[in-house]
């Protein structure tokens, strides 16, 4: 019975251990304010996009007396990069020793390009070793930081290579870094290193923000359009970028909305995403868009939220525009089609006639002529239509 306890306990021990797997890579990474590195030499890149592929590069020693002292080394790599090559910072994201330990090499950041040519949506790990094979621990700290990296950011399994770097000078101007596939026997040991490596294709960062203003007018006349700009803060303690996977504004819970714009919102329930490449910790995003006034005169109130998918809202993003459609001086009518939902919106009076726009059923226009039995409507932001009398009521 007590054998039977015990391995009970070991299972169950085990089990809870693999579903914690994947929220336990917390590799600890050594800061560069850690090392003291002198940020008034650098040039900081603004040069940002989403990591997709891994390269990785054997560093070779400047000075063996510097082996068994990486943060020294670093900071001679520092200095060196900067005074002697002309590059704007380390050529690294990031720089892994023979004892495992992990450091932060350029400045700025994940997702930042070190000054390399061609490196859109790469991250570059150094080897500080110039070994033919990876330490034991040098080994298991990269296979866990990649694991780590494809878990986060989706990085999927096979996109890393290991390349040689060249340097190309620039009389006047900053040198980049230029690379090739390598044929270094060191492949090897990196391969079998990340043979382990459980990959993934799916993005698991929890992204948190706050709204710091929505900007709107409190009324709008129908049939014309309400804009809407909206200021939210990143509040994560990493980059949000938005070069290959967007960050959307949507209505709460992707509700089709009843002021969506054809073919201008990107969605019914999505009127736009956020345009800037990347907004780092503590910065701030603007996005604009617009509502179309086309329900009766009366107040309303929609809701959206950020969201990077449907299973990724981004926390603390909610924001209302509570406004008041008003009538004014004109003449308005509404469509009603139960039997279809829709109706169809024409370039002239007859069935015949080409199709402008569909409007659904409960959709309020402003109408400027009624001529054998069609309306003469403004739709779409001032152009005009026909619809047919059976569909349209005045109110």
């Amino acid at each position: 019975m007590k054998l039977s306890k015990f391995l009970t306990l070991c299972f169950l021990g085990i089990f809870f251990l693999l579903l914690s797997n994947h929220n336990s890579y917390a590799l600890e990474i050594v800061k560069r304010e850690d090392i003291n590195i002198d940020e008034t030499l650098s040039e900081q890149s603004d040069i940002y996009s989403l990591p997709q592929k891994i390269y990785i590069s054997q560093l070779k020693g400047f000075n063996p007396d510097l082996n068994d002292n990486p943060a020294e080394w670093i900071q001679f790599l520092y200095y060196f990069s900067i005074t002697r090559l002309s590059l704007n910072d380390i050529p690294y994201n990031y720089l892994i020793d023979k004892s495992g330990n992990i450091y932060e090499g350029a400045g700025g950041g994940m997702g930042v390009n070190p000054g390399l040519q061609g490196g859109e949506n790469t991250l570059l790990i150094g080897i500080m070793d110039d070994s033919t094979a990876l330490s034991p621990r040098a080994a298991s700290s990269l296979a866990s930081f990649v694991q780590e990296l494809s878990y986060n950011y989706g990085i999927k399994e096979g996109n890393w290579e290991l390349v040689d770097l060249s340097l190309v000078r620039n009389e006047n101007a900053l040198s980049y870094l230029t690379y090739t596939v390598s044929s270094n026997i060191l492949r090897n040991s990196i391969s079998t290193s990340l043979s382990n490596v459980e990959w993934s294709s799916t993005e698991h960062l929890s992204y948190k923000g706050s709204i710091v203003s929505v900007e709107y007018e409190k009324e709008v006349e129908i049939g014309k359009r309400l804009d809407v700009k909206v200021k939210i803060k990143n509040e994560n303690d990493f980059i949000w970028f938005g070069d290959l996977t967007y960050i959307y504004i949507s209505t709460v819970d992707s509700v089709e909305s009843p002021y969506a714009i054809n073919l201008e919102w990107e969605s019914f329930s999505k009127p736009t995403h956020i345009k800037n490449m990347y907004i780092k910790p503590g910065g701030t995003g603007e996005i604009t868009f617009q509502l179309a006034a086309k329900s009766r005169p009366n107040a309303y109130k929609e809701s959206f939220y950020f969201m990077k998918s449907a299973d990724n809202i981004i926390e603390g993003s909610q924001f209302d525009v509570e406004f008041t459609i008003t009538k004014g001086s004109n003449k308005v009518v509404e469509l009603v089609s139960p039997q279809y939902g829709f109706v169809n919106i024409r370039d002239c009076r007859w069935y015949s006639c080409k199709i402008l726009e569909v409007a659904n059923q409960g959709d309020v226009f402003i109408t400027t002529d009624k001529q054998d039995g069609w309306y003469e409507i403004l739709f779409n932001n001032g152009a005009k239509g026909w619809v047919y009398q059976k569909y349209a009521k005045e109110i």
